[in-house]
């Protein structure tokens, strides 16, 4: 079953995302992502076959960058 987590992130640039795409490359369980740099709140959508919150969020913590559970 595909998870779609969804966050508020401080990531900004193609060079953040590129930082990122390094470690989500390695996560096989991980199915498709994306961050809208266009948004004020740098919006991160995973959408991962395994993986937990707590665990996007200690990868994306990894890479020096901040996320949370984006409260609709």
């Amino acid at each position: 079953m595909i998870n779609v987590f969804i966050f508020v992130s401080n990531i900004e640039s193609v060079e953040d995302l590129s930082q990122l795409k390094k470690v989500f490359d390695k996560q096989i369980e991980i199915q498709n992502w994306s961050v809208d740099l266009t948004d004020e709140e740098r919006v991160l959508r995973v959408e991962t076959d395994g993986l937990e919150r707590c665990e996007i969020i200690r990868l994306v913590r990894s890479c020096g960058y901040d996320c949370y559970k984006m409260d609709w």
